[in-house]
């Protein structure tokens, strides 16, 4: 599949995920809705909490510089807002 067709089937998809994900979350109660809320809040904050403390053992060992992480981090940000 060419690369171009590839990207607009991926597009395709993901606006279809994208409603059926609308359609789900505009059947939820307020309460139901405030508690996914905290989940995901919850998985953020855990995540974060996962990545700091793998970027300070980096650190520690010598094997990165916080300066080197965040420059990384920057051109992944960018390379996927491009997309």
């Amino acid at each position: 599949m060419p690369k171009k067709t590839a990207k607009i089937f991926k597009t395709v998809s993901n606006k279809r995920k994208c409603e059926d994900a609308m359609d789900k979350l505009e059947g939820l109660s307020r309460d139901e809705l405030r508690e996914l809320l905290l989940i995901n809040t919850y998985k953020l904050t855990l995540t974060r909490a996962q990545v700091d403390a793998i970027m300070e053992i980096l650190i520690r060992k010598g094997i990165t510089t916080y300066d080197e992480v965040w420059k990384k981090t920057n051109e992944i940000f960018k390379e996927n807002k491009k997309d």
